[in-house]
């Protein structure tokens, strides 16, 4: 399932059902219909159903945007994402409905209670691997972190990759009874 990121500002807001939008500058590979988990200060509290995704220019944002998006007007709205975003003229208005569920730790979630470093021990010494995991896998080891290996891979946007890998591996170890 796809997953929609958010600072834990914003956490009460989505809770309470006041924010019922989010405007980007990239939708990464979300479309209308797209159930997605909902992250805010590093726990899942929630799933939402993407109803619309609207491109628009600065300029064309409105007070709804901003309301739906939890702040008070489209002045407000537009200083954050100028802060955010700098000098950007093209965003994504991203409307949705959101389902709150018993905040869950990512890690429990997608992991159960193995220990990262135990599934790249593991996957490495049990799993035919491409070149690529592999190397992911022991750049993990060296550093211990997925923040620290995505930004040895090319920047915190690498962060997918690795995730993506460790949640293969585990999988497949759990599969195997290796876990």
């Amino acid at each position: 399932m796809k997953h929609l990121e958010f600072s834990g500002t914003y956490r009460y807001l989505l809770l309470s059902g006041k924010k019922k939008a989010t405007i980007r500058k990239k939708i990464s590979k979300l479309k209308e219909g797209d159930v997605v988990f909902v992250h805010c200060g590093g726990e899942i509290i929630g799933k939402a159903k993407i109803t619309s995704i609207e491109r628009k220019r600065l300029d064309e944002l409105t007070d709804e945007d901003a309301v739906l998006d939890g702040f008070k007007n489209r002045e407000e709205l537009i200083r954050e994402l100028k802060r955010i975003y700098g000098d950007e003229d093209e965003f994504y208005v991203i409307k949705f409905e959101f389902e709150p569920i018993e905040a869950v730790n990512p890690h429990e979630f997608h992991y159960g209670n193995s220990d990262l470093v135990e599934i790249a021990e593991k996957a490495l010494k049990e799993l035919n691997l491409s070149e690529r995991d592999r190397m992911v896998l022991e750049l993990f080891l060296k550093t211990g972190s997925i923040r620290k290996t995505a930004s040895k891979l090319g920047g915190l946007r690498k962060r997918g990759e690795v995730r993506k890998v460790l949640r293969k591996c585990y999988n497949i170890l759990k599969e195997i009874g290796k876990l």
